[in-house]
């Protein structure tokens, strides 16, 4: 059975509100927008400016470098160890950038790189009133470290509320490097 419309009748037009009632309408919806999209500023990385176990690494690397120049001849051993405390120096000295993190219905965007919800396996907020305060993100792909983001002073439930919807919520282990690197002041 085929529904036939008739084009030819005129619609009735239903009689408009004033925008005056329609402004609480408009309130709330940018309410909702505000709701469905975090966003702040954080630096790039965790910095300690008190790198005391980070100076007796880098003693420590070049003290054996010496000691393998000069008792075992090992000249190749040595430039590494060299090399590694040079690297460790000029991390050291690097300085965190301001990012701008924005959680949103579509995905994570820090600075200009986006991580879209599908590309995303699970997510964790690491969060300790003394500690760090973090947003560690898994993605799909399995060469991908976690993503660690810092949340600052912003409301952890907020930046759940907003995610759970999206990605599932699993608890992302602390490798044995971060721990290292965050004792280190690195």
């Amino acid at each position: 059975m085929t529904r036939v419309v008739d084009l030819r009748k005129k619609i009735e037009k239903k009689e408009i509100a004033p925008v005056t009632e329609k402004a609480p309408l408009v309130e709330q919806k940018i309410k909702e927008e505000k709701i469905n999209r975090l966003e702040w500023e954080a630096p790039s990385f965790y910095y300690n400016p008190q790198k005391k176990y980070l100076t007796l690494i880098i003693i420590g690397l070049l003290c054996g470098a010496g000691a393998m120049l000069f008792y075992r001849m090992d000249t190749l051993t040595a430039i590494f160890l060299i090399l590694s405390s040079l690297v460790l120096i000029l991390y050291a000295n690097k300085r965190p950038t301001v990012s701008k993190i924005i959680v949103s219905q579509a995905g994570v965007t820090i600075d200009e790189r986006v991580y879209y919800y599908k590309e995303l396996k699970s997510f964790w907020l690491d969060y300790d009133p003394h500690g760090p305060k973090e947003l560690s993100l898994e993605a799909r792909k399995w060469y991908m470290p976690y993503v660690k983001v810092s949340i600052e002073n912003q409301n952890p439930v907020n930046i759940r509320s907003l995610m759970i919807n999206f990605v599932t919520e699993k608890e992302h282990e602390k490798s044995l490097v971060d721990l290292i690197s965050r004792k280190m002041g690195l």
